[in-house]
């Protein structure tokens, strides 16, 4: 796959999600997607477009307290962090931990911005139903074989070796 066939993909993908969630400025650091509220907690060199975010802008971000999003290349890269009262609160994804990812996983002197969610939504954590395997019930069996006494064609003799008793089962017809 050439570059120019990654490039139209990646076009026909924005024209695709363009027009997907509706937004607008409520002031100049109040936002608003879908009747969703976020403020722009910090905007490094003017980084923040309201079109691009929103183009990017997925539901699943919803449930971030902070969202930044980062300048590279000319594609704008969003990720969600947790605050520590969140439920949903991992180590790494938690709000201390936006500088390091500024800092290791963003380009040097990229430019960025935070942004802050007033209305977290947190997914509901529905039971899933698992599939339970029916369990196997083994019947038992008893042994088609007739009693000891109905048995016409065998013998059984009590021998004694080395002053323990032991049951031999043999023949009629090969007696020893």
């Amino acid at each position: 796959m050439n570059r120019a066939k990654i490039q139209d993909y990646i076009d026909q993908r924005v024209e695709e999600r363009r027009g997907t969630f509706r937004s607008r400025m409520v002031d100049d650091t109040h936002l608003e997607i879908n009747k969703h509220v976020y403020e722009i907690v910090f905007d490094k060199n003017n980084a923040f477009n309201l079109d691009s975010f929103t183009d990017r802008f997925s539901m699943i971000l919803s449930k971030y307290n902070y969202i930044v999003g980062d300048w590279g290349y000319g594609q704008l890269r969003l990720r969600g962090f947790y605050d520590k009262d969140n439920p949903l609160f991992k180590p790494d994804q938690g709000v201390d931990t936006i500088q390091d990812y500024l800092y290791e996983e963003c380009n040097f002197g990229c430019n960025y911005f935070i942004l802050h969610n007033l209305e977290v939504n947190i997914p509901k954590q529905g039971r899933r139903k698992r599939y339970r395997r029916p369990e196997i019930k083994e019947k038992k069996r008893k042994i088609a074989e007739p009693s000891l006494r109905r048995r016409h064609n065998q013998e059984v003799r009590r021998v004694r070796h080395n002053k323990k008793p032991h049951f031999v089962i043999k023949k009629r017809g090969n007696q020893s």
